[in-house]
């Protein structure tokens, strides 16, 4: 019988990337990577009949500029998908952006400074298509600007998107170099005796009511792993079904007893055995997840990729954005 874990997470927890930030103001939420590279996302409030979220981004250092994005909402199959919407501004229409199939738009420079200037004024951003208005709150927003202005050392500077001074933008925070991520070789994928190596394995691995596919016949018979060094193993079984929102448990074993595994994520989605590289998609909501990646380096798995998509607020299924935490540039093994 198996000794059960009770476990309060799903997943490790892993740290923060140093220089990560992540800030919520009311109807904002502000998330700054491991660069500095700062996104802003913006959402209409809790239970709006049409949600809609705005994305302003930038990365740090001096001349960089602002960008944005617009997603109103699909989560909802009675979802209005106009072809344009009209940005309102002082009781006019200021700009109208046209819409993809996905509900999805980029926003020109002359509607982005529309939406900046409508925000320092303390007032809702509202779109409109015929009968329907998708309004983002202001609530926030200016705080939210502010943080991602300090984050990137632009306050009382020209750049600033809030408080804007006449310090200059030369000496703003430089961003942050892409750490360079090495993936280390592994092994192979099967070696003879494998089959019953896995049964083992994964017999010796404790319950955990976050994986309750453990004991499940079908779900072990599928069990696989990858040989990742002469000593150690990487082994995978589903979690959930498809129905319960599917998940793939992977853990780090040893190759010989005692195997010793040590779950890694219980809502992995993949191994790229090219990149050597575990990926996981953790849902929160139907409208939100976390996404994460982890790398093995030759000796050990290391995380090189960190998201989130935002507030749940029922705007798109997943999320409306992928918000990272940490970014990292991996390259295949030599």
């Amino acid at each position: 019988m198996r000794r059960i874990l009770l476990s309060l997470s799903a997943t490790l927890a892993w740290p923060q990337a140093a220089g990560a930030q992540s800030f919520d103001s009311k109807d904002w939420q502000v998330v700054c990577d491991n660069t500095r590279a700062c996104r802003a996302a913006g959402y209409s409030v809790q239970g709006s009949d049409n949600p809609v979220s705005l994305l302003i981004a930038r990365a740090s250092g001096p001349g960089q500029p602002v960008y944005g994005e617009l997603q109103l909402g699909t989560l909802d199959p009675r979802a209005v998908h106009p072809a344009s919407v009209a940005l309102a501004g002082a009781g006019k229409a200021a700009a109208v952006i046209r819409i993809d199939r996905s509900n999805h738009a980029g926003l020109a420079p002359p509607a982005l400074a529309a939406v900046l200037k409508t925000l320092s004024a303390g007032a809702d951003v509202v779109f409109t298509a015929g009968k329907t208005t998708w309004r983002v709150s202001a609530n926030g927003a200016l705080e939210a600007l502010q943080q991602m202005d300090d984050v990137q050392g632009r306050a009382g500077r020209t750049s600033a998107l809030v408080r804007r001074g006449s310090g200059s933008d030369a000496d703003v925070a430089s961003p942050m170099a892409v750490p360079r991520f090495e993936a280390g070789n592994i092994a192979g994928p099967h070696q003879p005796g494998d089959d019953a190596l896995v049964v083992r394995v994964m017999a010796s691995v404790r319950s955990d009511p976050a994986c309750p596919l453990l004991d499940d016949g079908a779900a072990q018979a599928a069990a696989r792993l990858w040989h990742l060094d002469a000593n150690r193993l990487l082994v995978s079984q589903a979690c959930r079904t498809a129905a319960e929102g599917g998940g793939l448990g992977y853990w780090l074993a040893n190759q010989r007893p005692p195997y010793d595994a040590q779950p890694m994520t219980y809502a992995g989605t993949e191994f790229d055995a090219a990149m050597s590289s575990v990926h996981a998609t953790a849902a929160t909501a139907p409208d939100c997840a976390s996404k994460q990646s982890w790398t093995w380096n030759g000796y050990r798995f290391e995380q090189t990729y960190a998201a989130s998509s935002g507030l749940c607020r029922g705007v798109k299924a997943g999320g409306a954005w992928e918000l990272p935490t940490l970014v990292s540039d991996v390259v295949p093994g030599r």
